[in-house]
């Protein structure tokens, strides 16, 4: 037995000898070549595709804001993208673009895009303001990939993003969605719509533009991100209702409202929506410039009733004024508020002749007395000790003068065109 032990040895030396050769061929070098393989085959299926790929991207790990749809078409080197958040569809910008490993492949996008990196850039006053943004991702995992789809999952969210291959031109697609986005989006005066589908009573509702909320029943509530497609819209991931998963609805022209399976939705009427409807119109505007009087006519007419706002804007001003509708007092309301370069602020007048363009503070229509068409704006009294008695547009540097016309609005007044 001693006499046989050395060779034993000698055996299973041997033996692990040719198992660690064969793991180093294995895992090793073969490992690295299939990665760059992998790569390889990755970036020839960016490329293949003449009118690019359709990308369903959902901006941050909740996906808070909803899904948007990009169009990206690959070279060798750079991205071309459009998006349905552009002024013009047609609208392209171009950028660089990379595959790394990393976790497996990943396509990133190196360089700046201001579609692209859009919902990533934390300096973006949308979604959860300066400092975040939407909290999106501009770097993927690709997690798998056919001829038609490729599925990317973000590093940072680790959202689910699809790809697909477009049949149709970027431009036409696009002109699509903000079609159905348009349909859909410009029905005004509902909280939402009801029905059934399979077989189950449901109710919706939207409290955000790309969020919904489904009630099923008396119990089961779904809260939902969508995006717009050619002919609805699709959720991020489906649901089961009534025993069949629910990827989306159809939206019908004909009758306004979302479909499933020819069955229409009915809408539900929102009973606020006649009182703010009611301040729709002409008036007279009557206001103070210092010590002169002004009187203008000026127009108030729709923009934005959804379920987180409700607002109009003042035309006939050497700028359009944003006005809001408060629900609670059933009243016109100016709040503070800044855009491109300047702030619609309040001003005390008299006194220290305090100003301040902080959220919340502003001006409150309330009726004249022994009329039914008069309007005089009065602090809100959110202010504390100070009150507003006017409006000013300011800006970093002083009061902001781009407009080329007044720019103090002291003890308004307006007068409703019977």
């Amino acid at each position: 037995m001693k006499k046989i032990l050395p060779y034993i040895a000698c055996f299973f030396m041997l033996f692990l000898q040719a198992c660690n050769n064969e793991v180093d061929d294995l895992f090793d070098t073969p490992a690295q070549q299939r990665v760059n393989e992998e790569l390889k085959a990755c970036k020839e299926l960016l490329i293949s595709s003449e009118n690019g790929w359709v990308m369903e991207y959902y901006p941050s790990a909740n996906q808070s804001y909803g899904g948007y749809v990009m169009i990206l078409k690959f070279t060798d080197k750079d991205v071309t993208v459009q998006s349905e958040i552009a002024a013009n569809p047609s609208d392209a910008v171009t950028s660089l673009y990379s595959l790394k490993s990393d976790m497996g492949p990943t396509l990133n996008f190196d360089t700046y895009n201001k579609y692209l990196h859009y919902f990533a850039d934390p300096d973006n006053n949308g979604g959860a303001g300066l400092g975040k943004g939407y909290e999106g991702d501009y770097e993927f995992i690709i997690q798998s990939h056919t001829e038609n789809e490729i599925t990317l999952k973000g590093k940072k969210t680790k959202n689910i993003i699809k790809m697909k291959r477009m049949e149709t031109s970027g431009d036409a697609y696009l002109t699509e969605i903000i079609k159905t986005r348009t349909n859909i989006t410009s029905i005004q005066g509902i909280l939402g719509y009801k029905g059934e589908v399979n077989g189950q009573e449901v109710s919706i509702t939207i409290p955000s533009d790309r969020r919904m909320t489904i009630q099923v029943g008396t119990e089961q509530i779904f809260n939902v991100a969508y995006m717009y497609g050619l002919s609805g819209i699709q959720f991020y991931q489906p649901i089961e209702i009534g025993g069949n998963e629910i990827s989306g609805l159809e939206w019908s022209e004909t009758n306004n409202s979302f479909m499933w399976n020819e069955n229409t939705l009915e809408q539900i009427p929102d009973p606020i929506y006649p009182k703010y409807l009611k301040y729709l119109g002409n008036y007279n505007m009557n206001y103070f410039y210092g010590q002169t009087e002004r009187n203008i006519p000026v127009t108030l007419i729709a923009k934005t009733f959804n379920g987180s706002e409700k607002s109009y804007e003042l035309q006939g001003l050497p700028f359009p004024l944003q006005v809001s509708y408060n629900v609670e007092q059933d009243c016109l309301e100016i709040l503070t508020y800044q855009k491109d370069g300047y702030y619609v602020a309040v001003w005390e007048v008299i006194g220290n002749g305090t100003l301040s363009w902080a959220g919340g503070l502003g001006l409150i229509g309330k009726l004249k007395e022994g009329t039914s068409n008069v309007y005089e704006f009065v602090d809100n009294g959110v202010w504390g000790t100070n009150i507003a008695r006017a409006l000013i547009l300011w800006s970093a540097s002083g009061e902001y003068k781009g407009f080329g016309g007044d720019t103090r609005f002291q003890y308004i007044i307006l007068t409703k065109i019977q």
